[in-house]
């Protein structure tokens, strides 16, 4: 005697090892579909098309013979038309299938797009260090008209004396010299990062030019 559609559902998931969640899951069929399969409640199944093709892939999955749980179900059951034609979409589960890859997709990019922000976000945002190393003191004063400021800020910042753009090494540092003038020269040292803050240092330098002594006339004797 052949065995009815419930039967061979039932048995094959129970051969499978799996419950109704996990074959929803493989099969992409719903689990309310699923429950009433199970409990003969064909009615408020959908129509033939869709059922035929939740049979086929539940069949792939349980490995069961493509039509077997189809031909029984046919037996068995009134099955419910949607029109002429009678088919599903084309390409129906693929779509599906393209669409939630492109989900994930564009949900990867978007967590890859929040941590390269975070790790960025100081260099683009934050307040860059500046150490001026040459001269130390805020005010100082020389007696040569060429002097040279030096220091290091971060890689990404830009930097000015008194805005003029100054170049770094690849360590970071820079060098810049400066012609005095006799009296108070003030500069105004900077470095800002990309859309960040701004730090400002000043240091002023007091050029006094050394004193020249006399010549002495020889007295003759």
């Amino acid at each position: 005697m052949s065995q009815s559609f419930k039967e061979i559902l039932i048995n094959a998931i129970e051969n499978k090892g799996v419950n109704l969640s996990k074959l929803s899951e493989l099969s992409r069929v719903p689990e309310r579909y699923l429950e009433l399969l199970i409990r003969g409640e064909f009615n408020n199944l959908p129509s033939a098309p869709y059922i035929h093709g939740y049979l086929t892939h539940i069949s792939h999955i349980l490995d069961v013979e493509d039509e077997l749980l189809w031909e029984a179900f046919k037996k068995e059951n009134f099955i419910k038309t949607s029109g002429a034609s009678d088919e599903l979409p084309k390409n129906r589960f693929s779509i599906q299938t393209v669409s939630n890859t492109k989900t994930f997709a564009i949900g990867g990019f978007a967590v890859l797009a929040l941590v390269y922000f975070i790790f960025r976000f100081n260099s683009l945002f934050g307040k860059p260090e500046l150490t001026v190393t040459t001269p130390k003191e805020e005010i100082i004063t020389v007696s040569s008209s060429v002097f040279f400021i030096k220091g290091s800020t971060d890689k990404d910042a830009k930097l000015t004396i008194n805005d003029e753009m100054i170049n770094m090494d690849e360590n970071n540092n820079f060098s810049k010299s400066v012609l005095l003038q006799g009296g108070i020269n003030s500069f105004e040292i900077k470095a800002k990062k990309f859309l960040g803050r701004e730090t400002s240092v000043t240091r002023q330098i007091i050029y006094q030019e050394p004193e020249v002594s006399p010549i002495k006339e020889e007295t003759s004797l």
